[in-house]
């Protein structure tokens, strides 16, 4: 077998050609591991599109999944076109829809053990531009499904738009103010305002969680500190903040998206 390790993640994945010539995906496991299993078996067999299957665990503990050829992008230095970010949040939409019937009870999920609330659904939780899958610049999938559990929709497309449009770095205004009712019009039913300040709530999650995550000693949160990825997300989020008026001015000079309900 060709046996290839990729970074990410919690102590990265392996890319690994079996003897059948199929590549599949070999990833660390852990306590949430067969919640987001039993999730994926509901997704696939619901049909929906752009996500891996589960094949089982290999004899290293790891599970084994599908592998979705393409690539993935760093929303730091990258920017997807208008089609692709639509195309992202579309799927989401399907996601969401897809999975509002799954009400499993409480399970283990990365957050520790939870039930769905009346006005969840099962997220992603994790949607960045770094877990879609991309081919010849349109988005054909999502990966990384560790940080699944319950939540509101609107908090992971807030989270995609922060990775996605991008707002987690400076873009003009205007163009982010297109682009956030580009993707509010492409999911439906939703505001670009209302979805502008998702995004503030939804960074605020993301520090609680990751304080939770610290406070059960979790590997992949105790990385993400150790890499220093919470200090910039600190940073980030205060540099959106002091963005965030000219871009709420600039959504408010367009013309309400067909599709949202601003």
């Amino acid at each position: 077998m060709e046996s290839e390790h990729l970074p990410g993640g919690s102590g990265g994945v392996w890319r690994i050609a079996g003897a059948d010539g199929v590549t599949r995906v070999h990833r660390p496991t852990g306590a949430w591991t067969p919640a987001v299993h039993e999730l994926l078996g509901y997704l696939n067999a619901r049909g929906l599109d752009g996500i891996p299957a589960v094949r089982g665990i290999d004899v290293e503990h790891r599970e084994v999944l599908d592998y979705l050829p393409g690539a993935t992008l760093d929303p730091e230095t990258e920017q997807v076109s208008d089609t692709a970010l639509a195309a992202a949040a579309a799927w989401l939409r399907r996601f969401h829809d897809a999975v509002r019937e799954f009400r499993p009870g409480p399970r283990e999920w990365r957050q520790g053990v939870q039930d769905l609330g009346p006005d969840e659904v099962i997220c992603h939780n994790d949607p960045g531009l770094y877990n879609w899958v991309v081919v010849d610049g349109e988005f054909a999938g999502m990966i990384d499904w560790d940080r699944a559990g319950p939540g509101r929709p609107i908090d992971d497309l807030a989270f995609m738009c922060w990775s996605g449009v991008p707002l987690l770095r400076e873009i003009p205004a205007p163009d982010a103010a297109r682009r956030i009712a580009l993707a509010a019009a492409a999911y439906g039913d939703t505001a670009p305002a209302a979805l502008l300040d998702a995004v503030e709530a939804r960074m605020a999650l993301i520090a609680a969680r990751w304080q939770a995550g610290l406070e059960r000693q979790d590997p992949g949160t105790i990385a993400l500190r150790d890499a220093g990825v919470m200090a910039r997300h600190e940073s980030r989020v205060a540099e959106f903040g002091a963005r965030r008026a000219q871009i709420l001015a600039a959504l408010e000079t367009m013309q309400p998206n067909r599709g949202s309900d601003a």
